[in-house]
């Protein structure tokens, strides 16, 4: 009885390892690919809420007194974002901007000048690769745009505390067609996950 059990006590046969091993690697791989897949639409769900706040935060600033820069005693500029794919690098981010002329739109480009009369304040990369996909135009009637709308500037000025919303199609070339309600940006994560921030005339905005 005592050879029986001397015999049994030999540790895993080479096969048995090599399987026991093969099991492992496949359920770490499942677990880093999940966890990649987790973290890739945290991230893009965080950029899209990022940029409703921006939104809010230029109607805040926009309808309310704040100066465009301290000592510049300029209370009356408006304040806004603009969102491009007719620059390079553009559909990486956005431009928050001040409307000094009170234009509604943005006058300097995705490269950001500061200072002067330039009216870039700040600039923001989205993070972990995401990017702009698409733009469309929501409307009340006649349906939505999506096809010619290669810009986007969203601005607040007050009293008024509705969005103004510029559009550009793809010749950079302003568009305003009838019935406009709001606006929609499509974002996107480089393995096609897609997030929709929507921005209304009201002022509303919508992450989905």
């Amino acid at each position: 009885m005592s050879h029986f059990f001397k015999h049994r006590s030999h540790g895993f046969s080479l096969i048995e390892l090599m399987v026991s091993i093969g099991i492992m690697a496949v359920l770490i791989t499942v677990i880093i690919m999940n966890q990649q897949s987790y973290t890739e639409a945290a991230t893009l769900r965080n950029t899209a809420d990022d940029l409703g706040i921006t939104i809010a935060e230029a109607q805040a600033y926009g309808i309310a007194v704040r100066e465009r820069a301290i000592g510049s005693a300029d209370f009356g500029s408006g304040y806004g974002l603009s969102v491009t794919l007719l620059e390079a690098g553009g559909q990486t981010g956005y431009v928050f901007f001040s409307d000094r002329n009170g234009n509604q739109y943005y006058d300097g480009s995705f490269a950001c000048a500061t200072g002067g009369s330039e009216e870039c304040l700040r600039k923001v990369i989205f993070p972990g690769g995401a990017y702009v996909e698409s733009f469309c135009i929501l409307r009340s009637s006649g349906g939505d745009l999506c096809n010619n709308v290669s810009r986007v500037d969203i601005s607040f000025r007050r009293p008024d505390p509705e969005a103004r919303l510029i559009f550009f199609n793809s010749g950079g070339s302003q568009y305003n067609p009838a019935n406009i309600s709001g606006a929609l940006i499509q974002l996107k994560s480089p393995t096609g996950l897609t997030r929709q921030v929507k921005v209304y005339n009201t002022g509303q905005v919508s992450i989905q």
